[in-house]
């Protein structure tokens, strides 16, 4: 085909000279509100003239629009306008001779999710015939790159992509996970992000995004999680962030000096960006931390800006770690003399992450605000739950040395909500799925729809989303995701509601269930305290074992199942046979929570494990023994 050819070709695909929603009804949710258009004639002539530049300006700058705002629901021109602008942006990005300037390549590859999300919502649904068409031409690895996703069925060796440019590689890598936020409920997305997973390779030593691949991996696989995260923790501790970090404790630099104990005086580094009431890590860890105030000096490190509703009370000093030209300023901290830094809750900020890879004290501790190991960070002890933990061998689950409190590891904290008695204006059985959308999992969908398909009577699952969909667009296709399998009239999907209103839903609801494989804690006392009947699934490791002993210490271990096939069973038995659900209803009404539920740790208990880890930590450091320190 000649130039001439083509450009007819192209003038009869592109015969608008301008695109935008057409008038009509508009809401918060139309793309008509935000001024964005699209003008195809001018792409066309920027394309003919080869412009490419200003092309990619052209297309980076609308991708960018659906990046940073997520769209919650679409009207008619809304739709049109996204099938439009995919029509324009896939024809052209494929074209053999559209060629992509090196200062695009790295964005085009970080808007794969943006594209993989827009195309999902559109009538296109998948790249997966563009990708097609760019396997066989040359200069296609950019491309390839940009829209390749979990959400195609298309494959490509991962292998050849690393053989190409690993560099590039590494950064789709990292990218490529980041749609476990809302797509585990795909049947395709889930497999192939545990495909993605599997696939190793020693040039994956650079990762982006990094709270995305360190939260990704369990939640896409939680026996694959060990792997990737050591891959990171190693690739950070080689970077210039660890090898120039030059952290200063004067009881580290003097115990070396001097042979002596390097963890007097009694100064504790708390360093988190969640300690405010509305926090889950905040709700299960804050009464230890107090505990502690009155025999140490504490100092809060806050990971981020101030905010109003921190909770300084226990604190002499708060600090603050925050990015300064995109680096992340550690010098709050750079010198300090603090005998212990511990962290609630490593992996679900990147600066967390990162300073968890530093030397900042001689004794470093994680709690279960994340409850997963590090994996290979610089965390001495990871403290988790005697009566949580598996019972056999529970140190596999950890590179840290594990400490096993009393009790559940954490506090369980009572609800600051008044139960109003709320009845249910609706005859389906609402069931409660109180998950973050990164829990929701293709397999657990396959759950609920046998729930469905076997229940006598009409069944609603209520779930409650956090605001982790309102980035790069994952809200719709999660949405849609969720109705393609279970059905639009079997489920309610609530955006993220203000606590008040989040347990009024909740207390409408006739039963809750858990999640799984990563099952809920705080979620799971809101429930119990709202005294419903809830079932849980139990599995190998504190974040799905920790509610079936919650639901056994209630004396209800008739809602704890050990396998799939007894999760459906329980839930089905509750919803076919009413006389045992009334009867079980009333056992739960007689609990006494205050008794059982919010008496299951000693608030002291994390205080008695640090006196003893600070008088044992010289020895512990040198016995080369993994087996868990239990705390009496």
């Amino acid at each position: 085909m000649n130039s001439s050819d083509s450009g007819n070709l192209l003038g009869r695909l592109f015969n608008n000279s301008q695109i935008s929603p057409p008038n009509g009804s508009s809401h918060h949710s139309s793309i008509q509100e935000t001024g964005l258009q699209i003008n195809p004639r001018r792409w066309l002539n920027l394309y003919l003239i080869q412009d490419y530049d200003a092309l990619s300006e052209q297309f980076i700058s609308i991708l960018t629009h659906f990046e940073g705002i997520t769209y919650t629901t679409l009207d008619t021109e809304s739709l049109y306008f996204i099938n439009a602008f995919l029509k324009n942006f896939l024809y052209l990005f494929t074209q053999p001779d559209f060629v992509i300037g090196d200062r695009f390549v790295a964005r085009f590859i970080q808007l794969n999710l943006t594209i993989s999300n827009l195309v999902a919502i559109s009538d296109f649904k998948t790249t997966d015939a563009y990708l097609e068409i760019l396997k066989s031409q040359p200069q296609n690895f950019v491309k390839l790159l940009t829209l390749y996703s979990a959400r195609n069925s298309f494959k490509f060796d991962r292998k050849l992509l690393f053989d190409t440019n690993s560099p590039l590689a590494c950064l789709w890598y990292s990218y490529f996970l980041e749609i476990y936020r809302s797509g585990l409920a795909n049947k395709i997305v889930y497999q192939n992000l545990r495909e993605h997973l599997a696939f190793n390779d020693d040039r994956i030593i650079d990762f982006y995004k990094i709270e995305d691949v360190y939260l990704a991996t369990t939640y896409i696989d939680g026996d694959r999680d060990r792997a990737i995260k050591q891959k990171l923790n190693q690739s950070i501790q080689a970077s210039p962030f660890c090898q120039n970090a030059n952290i200063q404790n004067s009881k580290i630099l003097k115990a070396e000096r001097l042979n002596q104990s390097t963890l007097t005086p009694r100064k504790i580094a708390i360093i988190t960006g969640f300690w405010f009431p509305s926090h889950s890590s905040y709700r299960m860890l804050s009464q230890f931390i107090s505990s502690l105030a009155l025999d140490y000096e504490l100092t809060l490190f806050h990971l981020g800006e101030p905010r109003d509703d921190l909770d300084t009370s226990n604190f002499k000093e708060v600090k603050y770690i925050t990015y300064r030209n995109g680096t992340l300023d550690i010098s709050p901290l750079q010198s300090n003399d603090f005998a212990i830094a511990y962290y609630p809750d490593v992996g679900t900020l990147p600066a967390s992450i990162l300073l968890s890879n530093l030397r900042i004290a001689p004794m470093q501790i994680c709690g279960l605000g994340h409850p997963v190991s590090t994996f290979g960070s610089n965390i001495d002890y990871f403290v988790s739950s005697a009566e949580a933990e598996a019972i056999k061998n529970p140190e596999n689950h950890y590179s840290e040395r594990l400490v096993l409190l009393p009790g559940f590891g954490v506090i369980p904290t009572c609800p600051e909500y008044k139960i109003q008695g709320i009845k249910k204006t609706r005859s389906e059985i609402i069931i409660n799925c109180a998950w973050n959308p990164q829990k929701v999992n293709y397999p657990l969908l396959l759950l609920l729809g046998k729930i469905i398909k076997d229940a006598k009577q009409e069944v609603l699952f209520r779930f409650f989303a956090s605001d982790s969909l309102f980035q790069k667009n994952d809200f719709l296709p999660f949405a849609k995701d969720l109705e393609l399998a279970l059905g639009k009239d079997k489920i309610e999907l609530y955006l993220h509601k203000p606590y008040e209103q989040y347990m009024a839903l909740m207390e409408e609801g006739d039963l809750c269930i858990d999640s799984y494989h990563f099952g809920g804690f705080n979620s799971l006392i809101d429930s119990l305290y709202l005294r419903k009947l809830t079932v849980t699934l139990e599995g190998k490791k504190w974040y799905n074992r920790v509610g079936a002993r919650l639901i056994r210490l209630l004396g209800l271990p008739e809602l704890v199942a050990k396998t799939p096939a007894e999760y459906t069973q329980i839930i089905l038995k509750l919803i076919n046979q009413e006389p045992l659900r009334l009867d079980l209803q009333m056992k739960m009404a007689k609990v006494d929570l205050d008794r059982t539920l919010f008496a299951t740790s000693d608030r002291q208990d994390l205080k008695k494990t640090i006196d003893f880890l600070i008088e044992n930590h010289d020895r512990l450091q040198s016995n080369r023994d993994k087996k868990p320190i239990r705390i009496i």
